[in-house]
């Protein structure tokens, strides 16, 4: 579970770069729906049209992501990370800049598929680090942390200068960022850590796609369950919400924990299956104690969970390959998570829709743990 490299040493430095590619590989999930407002405003476009374009990004991210996992596992991460920043600048400033949505939406498939890159080169170095445990806690705190300060600027910043100044503000924060990558630990020339020349298993990466769809499907419309099916009001759920997405953090340390006192098996079995208990309760039972209660108990569930797997990807895979590839199918679920759920809400209703997600969740579950047990990464 060591390596003794001194690239692989968890400083400021390193752990600075980590930060800045998860932050990345996140920035359309987490920042949509405050650059939404913007883009349909500024081209009078409904919400169909506009989703259509959050929805390019996302997948554009994934897809690079995904694609680009087995380069990530060979020397030159830096570079490769260089490379998708300079793309990702020059797609914000297209967006930037768009006269039409026809340009708008190509500017943001460039930097979609930029973000994609330095995701998979930044979540890849996780596994040359001395300790991939601790590298995950960092990349996933860290990269929350970002996401939230911006979360707070770019509504700002498009108030200040209009409806596309988030795009400018994306692309200026990626020269920083240029800069911080260089210190990403990169893969050795021959990787002799355990499972380096092993496939990532299918089953495996669509048991992590099926989780991302669960958990952006639910994330998605959890205000609507709050305002419509547990009768509160719309400034409540977004005290919640914004409550559980500031207390996940806690999942970070208490995943940790858990794993010393259980066992890293144990410790993923229980975020599961308590994460997926969460998630029922908030469609299933109207109720506003409960809906709050349970949106927190689920953001730390999911917290936890991604350290967890992140770093169970960075054990098996020295190279850094499955967790470049694990990365990139999670986002594909969460990119492709909210259609369906949508359909099922309103068709089935917010029981049924609770019951599916908690399902599909359990169903999730059963390959990621078997792969876990599998390769024995404790």
């Amino acid at each position: 579970m060591s390596r003794t490299s001194p690239t692989g040493a968890i400083g400021i430095g390193v752990g600075a770069a980590l930060v800045t590619g998860a932050a990345a590989g996140n920035l359309g999930s987490n920042l949509m729906p405050v650059l939404l407002p913007g883009i349909a405003n500024r081209f009078h476009l409904s919400n169909t049209a506009s989703g259509m374009v959050a929805t390019v990004q996302l997948l554009t991210t994934a897809l690079a992501a995904l694609a680009l996992a087995p380069r990530a596992g060979r020397p030159g991460r830096a570079r490769m990370a260089r490379f998708g920043l300079i793309a990702t600048v020059a797609g914000f400033g297209l967006a930037f800049a768009a006269p039409d949505l026809t340009l708008l939406t190509l500017g943001n498939v460039l930097a979609g598929g930029g973000l994609g890159v330095v995701y998979a080169a930044a979540v890849a170095a996780i596994a040359s680090t001395d300790d991939s445990d601790r590298a995950s806690a960092v990349t996933v705190l860290g990269g929350t942390i970002v996401i939230a300060v911006l979360i707070i600027a770019l509504p700002l910043a498009n108030d200040a200068w209009g409806g596309a100044a988030g795009f400018a503000v994306l692309a200026a924060c990626c020269l920083p960022a240029f800069w911080l990558v260089r210190a990403l630990p990169d893969a050795a020339e021959h990787n002799h850590g355990p499972a380096s020349n092993a496939r990532t298993p299918v089953l495996f990466l669509l048991a992590v796609a099926l989780l991302g769809a669960t958990e952006q499907g639910a994330w998605s419309y959890s205000a609507i369950l709050g305002e419509r099916f547990a009768g509160m009001s719309a400034g409540s759920v977004s005290i919640v919400l914004s409550v559980a997405a500031i207390v996940a953090l806690a999942g970070v340390g208490l995943s940790a924990l858990a794993t010393r006192k259980m066992g890293r098996l144990s410790a993923i079995a229980a975020l599961i299956t308590v994460g997926g208990l969460a998630k029922l309760v908030i469609a299933a039972v109207p109720w506003a104690a409960s809906y709050a209660a349970a949106a927190i108990i689920w953001q730390i569930c999911f917290m936890g969970l991604l350290v967890q797997v992140l770093a169970v990807a960075a054990a098996v895979d020295r190279s850094g390959r499955w967790v470049a590839a694990c990365s990139g199918a999670l986002a594909i679920g969460g990119g492709l998570g909210s259609a369906p759920a949508g359909w099922v809400l309103d068709t089935l209703g917010a029981p049924a829709f609770g019951l599916v997600i908690a399902l599909a969740t359990a169903l999730a579950a059963v390959p990621l743990v078997r792969t876990i047990r599998a390769v024995d990464t404790v």
